[in-house]
């Protein structure tokens, strides 16, 4: 993609039985403000019918409406933004280099995205979303699906995560796709004060199932009574996209 950023599949993971994760079903990405004209080609090459996109009304006015071909079908799923939970952007555009050193040095950047990717997965209203987003995944004529938020990396990854763990990839396999994320990130557009935010680390990921644990139980409650799914969608989602 020229102009979408952390665009990728899942796909070819193995879960605990030996199944496979099949391929060429289910994209995530960044926002697609700004894709191209070659962007538009590609998503009509991959067959993409479907686009959930978990941004807010305050992400697309930063950023701009998905730029998506003709007869793609948009969902939209707006939650909070892990990249901006409390005016963090606000907080770039306002705040000295002194009083953004103070507020996010020291590594409360980090200690503030662990903290936020938590609430991601113990927030009912978000976990009622995440389950939304699965039924649309499920949906007839739905697939192959894209799913983006802004930077493809917190509300997506959370969205990834929980398809590969609900179909019984390993969660070291999970955590090595979410991982990717930072192949796709400049180091360059980003000083040490903004890394942990623009990027993924693999404590976020255990203090979201940390968090699971001490707010569900496990992760069979969190489908169930998070996000109101059953054992049926879970069959589905297998019968989906294992091979």
């Amino acid at each position: 993609m020229e102009s979408i950023r952390n665009f990728r599949p899942l796909g070819g993971q193995t879960t605990v039985a030996g199944r496979r994760v099949r391929s060429g079903l289910i994209y995530r990405s960044a926002h697609l403000a700004e894709a191209t004209d070659s962007d538009m080609e590609a998503l009509v090459e991959l067959g993409i019918r479907t686009v959930f996109d978990f941004r807010n009304d305050g992400d697309i006015a930063m950023e701009g409406p998905n730029r998506l071909p003709d007869g793609v079908v948009q969902v939209s799923l707006p939650m909070a933004g892990s990249v901006n939970p409390s005016g963090i952007r606000e907080d770039f555009a306002s705040l000295s280099a002194e009083e953004l050193e103070e507020r996010f040095g020291n590594g409360n950047a980090f200690q503030r995205m662990k903290e936020v990717s938590g609430r991601s997965v113990s927030n009912p209203e978000r976990a009622a979303q995440f389950g939304e987003f699965v039924r649309g995944v499920l949906a007839p004529e739905a697939a192959p699906v894209l799913f983006n938020c802004s930077a493809g990396k917190d509300r997506t990854g959370w969205a990834a995560s929980l398809l590969l763990l609900a179909v019984g990839v390993p969660e070291p396999e999970v955590v090595d796709h979410y991982l990717e994320t930072n192949q796709h990130v400049a180091p360059s557009r980003f000083g040490d004060l903004l890394m942990p935010i623009a990027t993924v680390h693999e404590d976020y990921f255990a203090e979201q199932m940390k968090v699971l644990a001490d707010t569900w139980g496990s992760f069979d409650q969190y489908w169930a009574d998070g996000l109101g799914l059953d054992v049926g969608h879970r069959q589905a989602l297998r019968e989906m996209l294992l091979i």
